[in-house]
């Protein structure tokens, strides 16, 4: 680089510094999608960087849910089919105050009994409780509302 050179980017840069160096459309654009694209890349990596912990963390409870499956499975005393005449369904772990819960809970309980007839292998409710909906309110709340909003 010679002498002549070294002051031209001196003084360029000393513009740049002072804000005299006037950009074209060109560079200005060329600056723009740099970034921009700079900014998506990192925004995609980052994308990628989440999705890769999700699959990870899943995949560990997975696994755990799995280990914890045969450890009960093999824990569990091993028993004939009851014939379904003789199955009783189990009583629920969460005592229902109105007629309709113990109904839906009876239902339930007949369907896991036909399934264990159907599978040959013995199953039995521990506890039913209700599941919360989208609306933070309980499934059996929404059809509740649902019925009473309905005529309307």
């Amino acid at each position: 680089m010679n002498l002549m050179n070294a002051a031209s980017l001196i003084t360029r840069l000393e513009g740049g510094i002072d804000g005299d160096v006037h950009m074209d459309g060109g560079q200005i654009a060329g600056v723009t999608v740099a970034g921009l694209g700079v900014v998506f890349a990192v925004l995609v990596l980052l994308v990628l960087i989440i999705f890769l912990f999700n699959k990870i963390f899943e995949a560990i409870y997975n696994s755990q849910r799995k280990k914890e499956i045969s450890e009960a499975a093999q824990s569990a005393p091993k028993s004939d089919p009851v014939p379904a005449a003789a199955a009783k369904p189990a009583a629920p772990a969460v005592k229902a105050a109105a007629q309709d819960d113990d109904e839906v809970i009876a239902v339930i309980s007949a369907v896991v009994a036909m399934m264990s007839e159907a599978d040959g292998r013995s199953y039995r409710v521990k506890s039913v409780k209700p599941v919360q909906g989208f609306s933070g309110r309980t499934a059996w709340a929404m059809d509740g509302r649902r019925q009473n909003v309905a005529p309307f």
